[in-house]
């Protein structure tokens, strides 16, 4: 007669032998690749900001602003950077950092231009290449205090959802490439 094979009254629960999955722990898997080529994650990654900008301006001209650019900015950034770099090192993180922060500063800019290109009473995409909102912009800055003070909550607020937008995913990413 042999002994059975699954475990049961012979083979004690906590027995290694009882549960073959507790036998081998699995090894972490590296998130990290050695051959990250970081100016090709860079390149790619770049597309997130017109797409956050552009994302950014249609949650503007309803009049609100949110959270959800800077986090699909940062979530779109991370995923183009990996496919185009191979893996994700801490200057792969710095440089969706960057590509974020710049998203948020340029979709505030661009929100301003789209409220100057209202205020002259013309489609905002016929005035792509026009001076013309650049201008009024130009001069309310240069000669209109109250242009900046009435923007000025408005960037706070923009500052304020945009790092609550990204900085569970940032810190995610800098936590698992602590060691890199």
């Amino acid at each position: 007669m042999s002994v059975p094979e699954a475990s049961g009254a012979q083979v004690p629960a906590w027995h290694p032998e009882a549960n073959q999955a507790q036998a081998t722990a699995p090894q972490p898997a590296r998130s990290i690749r050695s051959s990250e080529n970081v100016g090709r994650g860079a390149l790619f990654a770049l597309p997130a900001l017109p797409i956050g900008v552009v994302l950014w301006l249609v949650i503007w001209s309803f009049g609100w602003m949110s959270s959800l650019v800077t986090f699909a900015a940062a979530a779109m950034a991370a995923r183009f950077y990996v496919m185009g770099a191979g893996g994700l090192s801490r200057k792969g993180v710095w440089v969706i950092a960057g590509i974020t922060a710049a998203t948020a500063l340029l979709s505030f800019v661009a929100g301003v231009w789209l409220d100057a290109a209202k205020y002259i009473n013309s489609q905002p995409l016929s005035l792509i290449t026009s001076s013309e909102p650049w201008d009024l912009m130009n001069y309310n800055l240069a000669n209109n205090p109250n242009f900046v003070k009435g923007y000025m909550s408005d960037f706070f607020m923009a500052l304020l959802f945009g790092a609550l937008g990204c900085f569970f995913t940032l810190r995610r990413m800098f936590a698992a490439t602590k060691n890199s």
